[in-house]
């Protein structure tokens, strides 16, 4: 298996093992910072002040997941009012990954994995729609059949919910199911978390 081989030579790298040791060292950090109470009132909200709410109704615009849409069109409009950079290198991934497979998925099964899950998938409570993550940590925890994936699909997915602390990954699982491609993308998204988008 010639990705495996690449792999291991990668890791070899010094500054490969630079950005993976830093963006794992950040991530403890971060992890560190939320058990001592540090973290923002909404797994969302993180971007920024949180505003009274008002007695109109605002209408969020449907997200169009058509085939000229591309990953990185789904997640920019994901992104939108959030701040925090873990939960923008996890939601940079999943648009990344397959042209936006998870992005899609979660949209468009928004109202089948809400359901198994019991609380939606999308958060559309504020200005824009983005993921909540506690609840696909939830339903990874809980009921991880709901996403019907492949073994590198779900590693994808099970690592840009470990990037904003939602789902434990082993390493070596996530690299022995991935390609190199999927690699390169989850080692970007790692230096991204740590150190803001490039």
């Amino acid at each position: 298996m010639e990705w495996m081989e690449t792999v291991r030579a990668l890791a070899e790298e010094p500054l490969v093992r630079l950005v993976v040791g830093e963006g794992f060292r950040g991530i403890v950090r971060r992890v560190r910072r939320v058990r001592r109470g540090h973290r923002g009132a909404a797994a969302h909200s993180e971007a920024g002040p949180a505003t009274a709410p008002t007695a109109e109704r605002t209408e969020i615009p449907e997200m169009v997941t058509g085939d000229s849409t591309t990953g990185a069109e789904l997640a920019a409009d994901l992104l939108q009012g959030v701040g925090n950079e873990n939960m923008r290198a996890a939601t940079r991934l999943l648009g990344a990954h397959r042209d936006g497979f998870w992005l899609r998925r979660l949209l468009e099964d928004e109202t089948e994995l809400s359901a198994a899950a019991d609380k939606p998938v999308i958060d559309r409570a504020g200005s824009s729609p983005s993921i909540d993550w506690d609840t696909i940590g939830l339903l990874m925890l809980s009921r991880p059949s709901a996403f019907k994936s492949s073994t590198s699909e779900m590693a994808v997915l099970e690592t840009a919910a470990s990037l904003v602390s939602r789902c434990p990954v082993q390493l070596g699982e996530v690299i022995r199911a991935v390609d190199e491609r999927e690699l390169q993308l989850i080692l970007r998204a790692v230096d991204e978390a740590a150190h803001g988008e490039s």
